[in-house]
């Protein structure tokens, strides 16, 4: 029965393209459109990889993913349309498919390729359309971000 209902759900999911989750274990709340996946999560997208201890996956009445949260021990490779790819980890990973936008949060540390920029912030947001990166700190712990320049 958790297969059926597993391969219902990954259906849904699937609208926006392939998605592949491995988990030690999967619980559904079809009433508050809502399903979690708990322990050694691999979540794959294409070439988009995040690992997380949970992942948490909010649908629309339509069935539609509107919200895929990760927590837990966060690491991503993450894919923007015009071929840059962010590598890195997080306290937490929130996805919103609407926008194709990532907002990583918690400790949050980062290598943009291929310029290999490290980003050190609490909050990053990544905008896979514009290939557009948002970096924020606060008042403990400011932006960090470290450069490779060339010299001649």
């Amino acid at each position: 029965m958790k297969k059926i209902v597993y391969l219902c759900l990954m259906a849904m999911v699937l609208s926006a393209g392939e998605v592949q989750i491995q988990a030690d274990r999967f619980e559904a709340n079809q009433q508050r459109f809502f399903t979690q996946f708990i322990g050694h999560v691999i979540l794959t997208k294409g070439k988009n990889v995040i690992k997380a201890d949970r992942v948490y996956i909010y649908f629309n009445k339509a069935k539609k993913p509107i919200k895929i949260d990760a927590v837990g021990h966060v690491t991503f490779k993450i894919y923007d349309k015009k071929g840059k790819y962010y590598e890195g980890k997080a306290g937490k990973i929130v996805y919103f498919p609407k926008k194709k936008e990532y907002l990583l949060s918690k400790n949050v540390q980062v290598v943009q390729y291929p310029d290999q920029k490290k980003i050190y912030a609490q909050l990053v947001v990544i905008d896979l359309i514009a290939s557009k990166i948002e970096v924020k700190g606060n008042e403990n712990k400011p932006v960090k971000m470290i450069l490779k320049i060339e010299e001649q």
